[in-house]
């Protein structure tokens, strides 16, 4: 492990605890594993010449954010404006918020517009025509960029419809907005069948962004793309393209390994449980929905379901393929057995190490991070959920 890890910035020093010490369900990040997946990342951008803004919806941690800031990160996305406010309190002045504004956020939006350079998106000529009159108003030009989709068919307009020219044009002559690119997310790849439909994806994702910029009336200062799965994977990054935004990278977690994203070794984001039961047919654990969350993954993918899965040698990067987590209730996970074989080698009270589905909505769901390095828990990181109070509950 490299000395960098070890900084006062990101590691406190607590006194060292065992896995065995902590109250379940609880939440841990694998530190070494963390920082080689934001150093590959750091890296990947760099050699493509792009500029790199992870998402931080994935961990909402202070900590995570300065070490991608750290090792290469120019800038942050978020996906509310909570955590726009959180980080940008936390010191981090330059951040996009990757979704579309709506009237009723405007004026939260441009508070933090002063303090900080927070980017802001719109895809329609209403919020264009919105934003720019809240924004004359109050004597500001907050940067903004045009929101395009590549085919996920979410939010954003069409790349190849004149009217999309169109309504750019009318945000860059806009005395009051400072219109500064445009912006995609292939979210589409999560539903792709092999590494291949990926590969097709972000080469889909790239092919439609520079052409979309070509035909604007002035070269674009931005053009973001971004999705982990397509980043991770994409061979080459082409020239016209300035900017990426994977999130899940940091941590990825099951859903990642069975799309071919990553390997099981490269996954940071564990939830420890205990059996609080042992039956003839199942095992119960003391991790439900509020722990793991209730995404299924791939199942497009996958016939046979779980809510996350259960390793059977973490060290070695094993998942145990006679277990399933079958289903979930609000505090309590009931565990299949798939041989009798199986339930022999499990008792109550065991702790159980598993991999969640979908890492981001895992972590929310969870106050804090434990942070092991060598099997050993040496801190505790924050997961920044709280929000701002701005009105009564």
């Amino acid at each position: 492990m490299s000395g960098d890890v070890q900084t006062k910035e990101e590691v406190s020093g607590m006194p060292k605890k065992q896995l065995s010490d902590l109250m379940t369900p609880s939440l841990l990040i694998d530190l070494e594993r963390l920082m080689n997946n934001i150093k590959k990342m750091a890296a990947k951008a760099e050699s493509n010449g792009v500029n790199l803004r992870p998402h931080i919806k994935t961990h909402k941690c202070i900590e995570i954010g300065k070490m991608l800031l750290k090792h290469g990160a120019s800038g942050i996305t978020v996906s509310t404006l909570d955590e726009a406010a959180i980080f940008a309190d936390a010191g981090f002045h330059d951040i996009t918020y990757a979704v579309p504004i709506s009237s009723n956020k405007i004026e939260a939006a441009l508070v933090i517009a002063s303090k900080v350079n927070l980017r802001l998106l719109v895809d329609s000529h209403e919020m264009v025509s919105h934003l720019e009159a809240y924004s004359k108003k109050k004597g500001m030009s907050p940067e903004v960029l045009l929101k395009v989709h590549c085919g996920y068919h979410r939010t954003g307009v069409d790349p190849r419809d004149p009217a999309s020219i169109k309504l750019a044009s009318k945000m860059e002559q806009s005395s009051n907005l400072d219109f500064k690119g445009i912006l995609t997310h292939a979210g589409h790849s999560y539903d792709a069948m092999s590494v291949k439909q990926i590969k097709e994806a972000a080469l889909q994702e790239q092919l439609e962004m520079i052409t979309f910029a070509e035909s604007l009336e002035t070269k674009p200062e931005v053009v973001s793309i971004g999705s982990t799965p397509t980043i991770s994977l994409t061979d080459s990054i082409m020239e016209g393209i300035t900017e990426v935004r994977p999130g899940n990278y940091v941590f990825y977690d099951y859903t990642q390994v069975a799309l071919g994203t990553c390997q099981v070794s490269d996954c940071v984001l564990t939830v420890v449980s205990r059996v609080i039961g042992k039956y003839d047919e199942y095992l119960v654990i003391d991790a439900g929905a509020t722990a793991l969350s209730k995404d299924l993954g791939p199942t497009h993918l996958e016939s046979e379901t779980s809510f996350g899965k259960i390793y059977s040698n973490y060290d070695n990067h094993e998942l145990d393929t006679f277990l399933q987590i079958s289903s979930l209730s609000q505090e309590h996970g009931k565990v299949k057995f798939f041989d009798s074989a199986t339930a022999q080698g499990h008792k109550v009270d065991e702790i159980l190490r598993i991999l969640p589905n979908h890492s981001c909505l895992t972590a929310n769901l969870h106050d804090c991070y434990n942070v092991v390095r060598d099997n050993e828990i040496i801190d505790q990181w924050k997961i920044r959920r709280e929000r701002p109070i701005t009105s009564p509950c």
